[in-house]
Formats: structure tokens, sequence, C-alpha cells
């Protein structure tokens, strides 16, 4: 499953900004990320193919990536896309999506720059990465000046 939204489902006024890459093997989970996600405002890529989403890469500020999938962890994914995305230039941030709250205390010796450990709480998620985007372009702000 492969969704990239179209261009012309904008952002509401005053909402979150931000493009988003899921890799989860669930249709199911994707589609309510996607939603969620879309409905406040970020423009999001979900698939549940981890061959070729390294593409994305290059225009994503985040990629959220499950940790349990069929045939491969996350860290193994994860390893592919940072290759990816260093040979590109891309300057995306990746974050571990999990329900193992003892695999998300361990996101760095995977490589993850951060977890989101209450995976499927889309209640949850959408706040989180309102705050993480949000920290992120102040840091960019910061190293500007």
């Amino acid at each position: 499953m492969m969704n990239t939204p179209p261009a012309s489902r904008g952002a509401p006024p005053g909402a979150a900004s931000g493009r988003i890459l899921v890799i989860d093997d669930s249709d199911l989970m994707l589609q309510r990320i996607d939603a969620a996600l879309t409905a406040a405002g970020f423009e999001v890529i979900t698939t549940n193919q981890t061959v070729g989403a390294a593409r994305h890469l290059r225009s994503c500020d985040l990629a959220i990536v499950d940790f349990h999938m069929p045939g491969l962890d996350g860290a193994t994914v994860l390893k592919s896309l940072k290759n990816a995305a260093a040979s590109s230039g891309a300057q995306c941030m990746f974050l571990l999506y999990t329900s193992d709250e003892t695999m998300a205390a361990r996101f760095a010796e995977h490589g993850f720059d951060g977890a989101l450990s209450q995976k499927g709480n889309i209640a949850v998620l959408v706040p989180q990465v309102h705050a993480l985007l949000r920290v992120m372009r102040m840091r960019a702000l910061k190293l500007r000046r």
C-alpha cells in the first residue's frame, strides 16, 4: 500500500505542516495513521513495503518505522533507510514505532532518533508528531542565526 496525498489536500488554517513517511506492515494501522496525521495538516506517505521506501526520504521531515515486521525488524529497515538518506543528502528524522516499552527504551541502540511507544494510540501520536516537528523547526531556525 502506498498513499501519496494529492497536492489539493491542503492543511486547514493554523494546522501543522510537514511531510511524514510511515512504514508498517499493517494496512489498518497505516490507514488510521494516515487519516489522523492528514487531518492534522501533515502530508503523509504510507507504505507496507520496505523496499523502495527510501525514495521518499529526501522530501520527508520524519520517518516513522514499525519495529516488528515479518521477515525484517525495524533496525534492519532503518539501516537501509539511513544509508539511502546519507547518500541522497536527506535530512529526515527516524522514529521507532512500537507498543513494546522495552524496545522503545532501546531506540538509540538500534539507531533511531527517538521512539513513539504507544503504537496504535492515535490520540497520543498526533500531539507527539506536532511537538517533534515544532522542535525540529525551532532548532533549524536557531542554527541559521
